[in-house]
C-alpha cells in the first residue's frame, strides 16, 4: 500500500509553528482584552471610506456573465479612493471622548489606503471598528482589497459574522430589523449636522478630480459617525456624560488637525455645537 504521507521538513515544521504561535498569540491577546470588562476606557476606531466604480472590469464581467446584475455595479468593482479615520477613547472618569489618531488619505492607490488603515487597525488591537454601514460595503471592500493583493487583515476584520465584537456596524445596531436608513437620514432625526454635499455629488466630485472636496466629505462623514457613536454609546450605559460635551469634544479636535476644512470650521462656532 503506498504511502501518501509525508513528515514536514524541520525548517518547514517551524516556520508553520511560528506562524500558528503568532496568530494563536493574537487571538488570545483579544480574548483577554474582551474579557478585562472591569477595564476603566475603551478605545474605537471610526472609519469611512469613498469610492469609484471599476467600469472597465464591471464590462468584462457584464459580457462573461450577459449581466445577470442588469447594470448594478455591485461592491466587489467598487475601488477605495479616500479614507479617513479616528480614534475614540472612552472612560466612566469623563464626560466626553479623547478623539486622537484623526487621518484622511484621498487621491491614492487603493492600497496606499488600505494598508494605512490595517496599519492602524493592527497598531491598536483591542480598538472595535465602528462604522455606518460598514457590514454592507466597506468592510466588504477592504477584505476585497485583501484578497486581492495578498495583505494580511487586521485582527479586527478577521471575524466573518456581521456581529463580530470587534465590529459595531451603527446603522445595524440602531435599526436592529427596522428598515435600513442613511447617515444624514438619520442624523436629520436626531439633530445632528451631517454631510456637507449631498451623497450623490460625492461620486461626481471623485470623477471629476475635486479631492479637497472629497476630502471635506469624507472626514465630515467620520466626524458624524463618531458623534451617533458616542450617542450610541451613552444610550447603551457605556459612557457618562451628555450629548453635547461629546459633539464639542469631535468636532474641536478634527477642526484642529484639518484646519483648512471649512465644513468643520463651521461647526466650531458655538452655536452648531449643541444637537
Amino acid at each position: 500500500m503506498t504511502d501518501h504521507t509525508s513528515d514536514t521538513l524541520p525548517a518547514e515544521h517551524d516556520a508553520n509553528l511560528r506562524h500558528r504561535t503568532n496568530a494563536l498569540g493574537e487571538e488570545a491577546a483579544m480574548f483577554l482584552a474582551h474579557r478585562a470588562c472591569a477595564s476603566p476606557w475603551q478605545r474605537v476606531i471610526i472609519c469611512d471610506f469613498e469610492y469609484l466604480y471599476d467600469t472597465d472590469a464591471f464590462k468584462r464581467y457584464q459580457v462573461a456573465e450577459s449581466d445577470p446584475t442588469q447594470g448594478f455595479v455591485r461592491w466587489p468593482f467598487h475601488r477605495i479612493v479616500a479614507g479617513a479615520w479616528c480614534m475614540l477613547t472612552i472612560s466612566p472618569d469623563m464626560d466626553r471622548p479623547v478623539l486622537t489618531h484623526a487621518e484622511a488619505i484621498t487621491n491614492r492607490p487603493e492600497a496606499d489606503i488600505v494598508s494605512a488603515f490595517f496599519t492602524m487597525c493592527a497598531t491598536f488591537q483591542d480598538a472595535r471598528l465602528v462604522s455606518w454601514g460598514g457590514e454592507t460595503k466597506d468592510f466588504l471592500c477592504l477584505k476585497r482589497a485583501a484578497i486581492e493583493r495578498g495583505m494580511i487583515l487586521p485582527p479586527q476584520l478577521r471575524d466573518p459574522a456581521p456581529f463580530a465584537r470587534t465590529r459595531l456596524d451603527l446603522a445595524s445596531a440602531v435599526r436592529s430589523l427596522g428598515h435600513y436608513v442613511h447617515l444624514p437620514e438619520f442624523c436629520e432625526a436626531i439633530g445632528v449636522v451631517s454631510k456637507p454635499m449631498p451623497s450623490k455629488d460625492i461620486s461626481l466630485a471623485i470623477r471629476h478630480g475635486a479631492w479637497d472636496h472629497v476630502e471635506t466629505q469624507v472626514v465630515a462623514d467620520v466626524c458624524t459617525i463618531a458623534q451617533v457613536a458616542w450617542r450610541y454609546f451613552l444610550a447603551t450605559g457605556s459612557a457618562p456624560g451628555f450629548p453635547d460635551a461629546g459633539d464639542e469634544a469631535v468636532v474641536t479636535a478634527l477642526a484642529e488637525r484639518f484646519p483648512t476644512n471649512a465644513w468643520l470650521s463651521k461647526l466650531t462656532r458655538p452655536k452648531q455645537l449643541a444637537a
